[in-house]
């Protein structure tokens, strides 16, 4: 009998990247603004619900063109709730927030974001992180 089997994948079309900065998202957003001369805005909190009936918040600045969306996302959950871990992404603790990039112009490559980061003195750390290997990513697919 022949088996068929059932991909389950992700179409992913961002880069992501995890930065550890001790800074109010709100200051982050700001430093990132003047570095790459865009503007990341504060949006509504994103809700995502679970079949549990949990539901995490979570904190974002997107800035968005034709072309380019990139997304500011901090790691701690909004609130805390009834949820255990109070972390989008908890195998990820280390990181104080996630930047999404999505780019079909080509201008925004690995290295000159590094580079971009390096320069905004509130980042202490940042390095892009690999999609397939984060045990939560289907919380950043929302």
């Amino acid at each position: 009998m022949k088996k068929n089997k059932l991909d389950g994948g992700y179409a992913i079309d961002f880069d992501l990247f995890g930065l550890v900065c001790n800074k109010k998202e709100y200051k982050l957003a700001w430093h990132i603004n003047e570095a790459m001369n865009i503007s990341l805005i504060k949006q509504e909190d994103v809700k995502i619900e679970y079949a549990d009936n949990t539901a995490i918040l979570i904190s974002n600045f997107i800035y968005e063109t034709e072309f380019q969306t990139i997304e500011l996302l901090q790691n701690k959950l909004v609130g805390g709730g009834n949820v255990k871990n109070q972390l989008l992404l908890p195998e990820l603790k280390q990181f104080d927030y996630l930047m999404k990039f999505k780019d079909q112009t080509g201008e925004l490559t690995t290295g000159n974001v590094n580079v971009i980061f390096k320069e905004i003195s509130i980042i202490e750390y940042a390095i892009r992180l690999n999609f397939d290997t984060l045990k939560s990513k289907e919380n950043l697919l929302y």
